[in-house]
C-alpha cells in the first residue's frame, strides 16, 4: 500500500548508501474531531491572527518567523532562509552505531516511521544493510532532521523494511529510578507474594491490542450518532470507584478464585467481609493442616 512520505534522503552504512523514504507508522484519522462553531449561529468558527499592537487582522501570507531574543525584539527569518539550512542529516540518515536493541531504554522511544525503498536501483543494499542487521541481531542508532530539529533516531530490521524510531534526547526524559528513591521498602508476604503470581500466570495471554478497543472514542460516536438522529442522550453508568482494601489476602484469593471462573475479580466485596490479617492467616495454616 502506497503512503505519501513524511521524508525522502538516504539511508548510510559507512560508504554504502541507498534512496529511502518515510511514512508515519502511526495515525489517528480515525478518531472523533470536533470543530468551534458559533453557539447562535451554528456556524463554523475560523481561526485569524491579530496583530498584538494595532489589533488588526494579519493575513497568512503577510507573516513572517521571529525569535525573541529580547523582551519584545525579534529577529525575523525567512521561510527561504531556513529551507537553505540543511546539514547532513537533513538527507541523509547514517548509521553511526549499532547496539543491541535491549540497550535502548522504552523510555526514549518517541514516533514510530515505516522505511521503504525509494528506488529499485538501490534495493540491493537496501536488503544487504537489513539482513546485516537481522543476522548480528542489533540495531542502528543515526540522526535525522524532522520537523526542525535533528532526532537520534532507532533502525531497525522489520519485515522486507525497517522501522525507524525518532528518540528523545536525554533532557527530555525524566529517569523514573529518580522519582522512585522517595517509595519506601515494604517487606513483601510470602502467601500474598505467592497468590499475587498465581494471578498473574491465570492472565497469560497473547498480545493483542485488537481486544484493547477505545471504548472513550466508542462512547464519543455513540453520542455523536444518537445526535444526528436527534435520539435522547442517556448517560453512561457511574464508574464506581475501587475501594482501599482491607485485607490484601483475601482479596488476591477472591481474584484468582474469579480468573479461575473466567469472571471478574471484586476485592471491595472481599475487603469488606475480611477478617483482621492474623485471623487469616491462622485460617490458612488450619487449611493447610
Amino acid at each position: 500500500m502506497a503512503l505519501r512520505p513524511t521524508w525522502r534522503g538516504h539511508l548510510r552504512l559507512a560508504l554504502v548508501s541507498c534512496p529511502v523514504r518515510l511514512t508515519p507508522a502511526t495515525t489517528s484519522s480515525s478518531n472523533i474531531r470536533f470543530h468551534k462553531l458559533n453557539k447562535k449561529t451554528g456556524n463554523r468558527l475560523r481561526q485569524q491572527m491579530i496583530d498584538a499592537e494595532t489589533g488588526k487582522v494579519v493575513e497568512r501570507d503577510e507573516t513572517i518567523m521571529g525569535y525573541e531574543f529580547e523582551k519584545g525584539r525579534y529577529v525575523k527569518v525567512e521561510p527561504e532562509e531556513i529551507e537553505a539550512l540543511k546539514i547532513e542529516s537533513s538527507e541523509i540518515i547514517t548509521i553511526e552505531r549499532v547496539v543491541p536493541k535491549s540497550d535502548v531504554d522504552p523510555l526514549f522511544l518517541e514516533n514510530p516511521y515505516i522505511v521503504e525503498p525509494d528506488d529499485k536501483s538501490g534495493l540491493d543494499i537496501f536488503a544487504t544493510i537489513r539482513e546485516a542487521l537481522k543476522a548480528k541481531e542489533v540495531v542502528g542508532i543515526g540522526r535525522l532532521v524532522l520537523a526542525r530539529r535533528e532526532h537520534p533516531v532507532m533502525v531497525e530490521p522489520r519485515g522486507k523494511g525497517f522501522l525507524l524510531i525518532t528518540l528523545h534526547d536525554p533532557d527530555e526524559v525524566r529517569l523514573p529510578e529518580e522519582i522512585f528513591d522517595d517509595i519506601k521498602d515494604v517487606k513483601v508476604d510470602k502467601q500474598n507474594l505467592s497468590l499475587a503470581e498465581t494471578l498473574i500466570e491465570r492472565m497469560e495471554g497473547a498480545f493483542d491490542l485488537k481486544l484493547f478497543e477505545d471504548r472513550y472514542q466508542a462512547a464519543l460516536k455513540d453520542m455523536v450518532e444518537a445526535k444526528m438522529k436527534g435520539k435522547k442522550i442517556t448517560a453512561p453508568t457511574e464508574v464506581e470507584r475501587p475501594s482501599n482494601v482491607v485485607n490484601l489476602f483475601e482479596a488476591l484469593k477472591a481474584s484468582v478464585a474469579a480468573e479461575k471462573g473466567g469472571g471478574k475479580a471484586a476485592p471491595k466485596k472481599a475487603a469488606k467481609t475480611a477478617a483482621p490479617k492474623a485471623a487469616a492467616k491462622k485460617t490458612a495454616q488450619r487449611k493447610r493442616a
